[in-house]
């Protein structure tokens, strides 16, 4: 029984020990490095903050995770210690190693300092690394803009990602990260927007003319409403089959001086409607159900040909103008 238990606890361990040993990767060719870094304000709101910049992490040979698991970036207050905010490499390209695009957005209510040498960390994950180590790189007070307006640091940003994007695609040549447009320079689709979408989470509302804007013809026409079909089922009951309807109907209403549309509306479709809606009321205390039940009847009465199509359209609309009222106005 003993030697049962250990080897199923051997079962158990081995695993978890290969589990480890396969996620431990090799350090990178070299020390990690971020540059072009720039900071923005007032992109979304009065006194936001977005920082951001080109980060390289080299590797030869990429690691069998990806960077997003294996490195962290996080932006550190001035004392070098006190974490303001933290994010992981946004892995397309090479799985999100050797040359890349970072940011850090943060609202106006986290009140950043504007031109404080923050600290931008790049830590190895002690999950994935056995001798994990950071490197540090202090904000410069030269990357904050001076732009105080919207405008202009939208603009701004937006030219900075374009010269961002262009050194990925010098670097990554088989991607296209911009093209040219009728607007001006703007992100490739998909990978230009895909990527940078990524990287700066709501990027398209900070610096919209990064996206191409088209104009396409639906190729909709516009169409002449007439009552050609209405009218056509009108006249289906003069031909041979239908003769004794198209008699017996034109006679009764002869005999009441009125029209045959007139006098189906008044004998069947009419008092059909109104009974139906004193019903629904007097049974339910709501005249809903028989409104349903009405225009049923009036497309089935349509159809025979036996209402105006004035007439047809004006209880239609009443019935839609007193369901609006009770679905939004009414409050009994």
């Amino acid at each position: 029984m003993n030697k049962l238990r250990i080897i199923a606890l051997a079962f158990c361990i081995l695993p978890l020990l290969f589990g480890t040993v396969a996620l431990a990767i090799s350090a990178p060719d070299s020390t990690p490095t971020v540059s072009n870094i720039h900071v923005n304000r007032y992109l979304v709101e009065e006194w936001d903050v977005l920082i951001y910049g080109d980060y390289d992490i080299p590797y030869a040979e990429t690691p069998n995770v990806t960077a997003s698991e294996a490195f962290i970036f996080r932006l550190l207050d001035t004392d070098g210690s006190t974490e303001l905010g933290a994010i992981s490499p946004f892995a397309l390209m090479d799985k999100g190693y050797n040359k890349g695009v970072f940011s850090f957005y943060f609202p106006a209510s986290v009140n950043l300092t504007w031109g404080e040498a923050y600290y931008i960390r790049i830590s190895q994950n002690p999950s994935v690394f056995d001798n994990p180590t950071s490197v540090d790189y202090v904000i410069p007070s030269s990357a904050y803009t001076s732009s105080t307006t919207q405008e202009d640091n939208q603009s701004g940003l937006t030219i900075n990602i374009i010269s961002a994007a262009t050194r990925l695609e010098n670097y990554y040549t088989d991607y296209d990260f911009v093209e040219g447009s009728a607007s001006g320079t703007v992100l490739t689709s998909p990978t230009g927007e895909t990527y940078f979408r990524g990287v700066i989470y709501g990027v398209q509302a900070m610096a919209p003319s990064l996206f191409i804007v088209e104009v396409m013809d639906t190729g909709a026409t516009d169409r002449t409403w007439t009552t050609t079909e209405f009218d056509e089922y009108t006249n289906r009951w003069a031909t041979a089959n239908y003769t004794w309807v198209s008699n017996d109907t034109s006679e009764a209403a002869t005999g009441f001086g009125i029209t045959t549309p007139m006098l189906m509306s008044l004998v069947l479709a009419l008092p059909l409607c109104i009974g139906s809606i004193i019903v629904s009321a007097i049974k339910y205390h709501k005249a809903e159900a028989g409104f349903v039940f009405s225009s049923i009847m009036l497309i089935m009465v349509a159809l025979m040909g036996w209402i105006p199509t004035a007439i047809f359209a004006s209880l239609y609309q009443a019935m839609g103008i007193y369901l609006a009222w009770v679905w939004f106005y009414s409050r009994g």
